[in-house]
């Protein structure tokens, strides 16, 4: 039997753009994102995942019936969880937390490195912070995207 194949994160890259796809969801969305221009943010340690959505539960008790049913109900996008090592004139870095202190929606691409494979969506910057650690800890940083829109894979 062969061996299982896999992918790894390992020179995956994230960019970042203050401009807005003219569409960011469906049809020509990919192509709409793609014509923006990007910056990459340095130094990742750890990439948040970008894809996917979060459902709660409806839930229906009815007395005559001792089975509850469960169906699901609205969804959220979940959040997205990023790493970095702290480089304050990173360029991308510098973009996220001008956008930790406003309202804006950026754009992001992230771009993996064994499959080509690029996602695209919009979030908001939630936070930007420095970590702190102990003697023997690199000084990094942590953002937090608020996923706005479902991810675009091409």
């Amino acid at each position: 039997m062969a061996g299982i194949d896999f992918d790894t994160i390992a020179g995956s890259k994230l960019y970042v753009s203050t401009a807005a796809p003219t569409v960011a969801e469906g049809a020509g969305a990919a192509a709409a994102f793609a014509l923006l221009t990007w910056v990459e943010v340095g130094q990742l340690t750890n990439i948040g995942s970008v894809e996917g959505r979060e459902y709660s539960m409806a839930t229906l008790s009815t007395i005559g019936d001792a089975q509850d049913r469960e169906k699901k109900g609205s969804f959220k996008l979940p959040n997205a969880e990023f790493e970095c090592a702290w480089v304050p004139e990173d360029p991308g870095q510098i973009i996220i937390k001008a956008a930790s202190k406003d309202y804006t929606v950026p754009s992001f691409k992230l771009v993996g490195q064994d499959t080509g494979e690029v996602d695209y969506f919009t979030a908001q910057v939630a936070k930007f912070v420095r970590n702190g650690g102990t003697s023997n800890d690199a000084v990094k940083g942590n953002f937090t995207l608020l996923r706005q829109t479902d991810t675009v894979s091409v």
